[in-house]
């Protein structure tokens, strides 16, 4: 069933939002399978956010913890969606790589997504910071820092589609307009109940290719984002490098090319038996080549 992904910036309301999203799902459910038209949803609804995963805020400060953040959603997602569960991810999901491989992944399983982007100015969003409990706080700092980092979703990109924009001050988001059709809920219950799932293509849902073409695909892929950061550290260029257009990777000073190639050929080991899809491949990599590096 659907995958709902909410994101915006931290204390722009989006757990507030997605809980009410949930009680209004279970609600609208509940009124169906009770109803005389015949429908029924045999559909639980799951909420993933940073509480019921343990994460805390300060693990966003640095990239290897950040990064371990998003295995941690990308896994709870994965072992929930299934034909009668809706999930919910609430998380900051800012980076257009990681709602990527979301879209990715609920599009190998042929169910509908949707993106719920919740607006508010980096101002507005320390205004509500400073109302939470001090426990409950985002650091200052740490806040404006994921502000800048953030990625805005974008409704022609197809990992961000269908978008659904619900600004922080948005009443219409109640019990009472569970009916409204013009209401954001209904939008949301719409774009991932009512509409009818589109075929996957190409790009999220690959045929099998031959062991031959497979093992090329592998070795050139991989071989062409070491091209990417060879280049980069040749130019004495530090810090983020963009590997896709949705995709970035960190460059520190002490990785060497012979480092390198060496957790290159250990993915290829990994991966030369598994027959990933073709576009996931640089995705896993680059994910993979991050990791390996920080644990040396």
């Amino acid at each position: 069933m659907p995958l709902i992904i909410f994101s915006g910036l931290p204390s722009s309301g989006k757990s507030t939002r997605a809980s009410k999203l949930k009680e209004l799902l279970e609600l609208k459910i509940s009124q169906l399978n009770n109803s005389n038209q015949g429908t029924y949803l045999n559909d639980r609804v799951i909420l993933h956010s940073d509480e019921s995963l343990g994460i805390i805020k300060e693990q966003y400060r640095e990239s290897l913890t950040e990064k371990s953040l998003r295995g941690l959603q990308m896994s709870a997602v994965k072992r929930d969606l299934s034909k009668n569960q809706i999930v919910i991810l609430d998380s900051p999901a800012y980076i257009k790589g990681f709602r990527y491989q979301l879209h990715c992944e609920a599009k190998n399983l042929g169910t509908s997504i949707c993106i719920v982007y919740i607006i508010s100015s980096k101002d507005q969003c320390l205004k509500f910071n400073s109302k939470r409990l001090s426990n409950d706080q985002w650091d200052e700092t740490l806040l404006k820092q994921l502000c800048m980092r953030f990625e805005e979703p974008d409704g022609n990109s197809r990992w961000d589609s269908p978008l659904i924009p619900i600004a922080f001050d948005d009443e219409n988001f109640q019990i009472n307009n569970i009916d409204n059709l013009n209401s954001s809920f209904n939008k949301i219950w719409d774009s991932i109940i009512n509409s009818k799932l589109k075929k996957s293509n190409i790009v999220t849902l690959l045929k099998p290719a031959t062991q031959t073409n497979y093992l090329n695909e592998l070795d050139k892929l991989t071989q062409s984002v070491l091209i990417k950061i060879n280049e980069s550290i040749n130019l004495n260029i530090m810090g983020r490098i963009k590997i896709e257009d949705d995709l970035f990777f960190e460059i520190n000073e002490n990785y060497s090319i012979a480092k390198l190639q060496r957790i290159r050929r250990s993915f290829i080991n990994l991966n030369k038996l598994r027959s990933l899809d073709i576009d996931r491949i640089i995705p896993l990599f680059v994910e993979y080549l991050s990791t390996n590096l920080n644990r040396e």
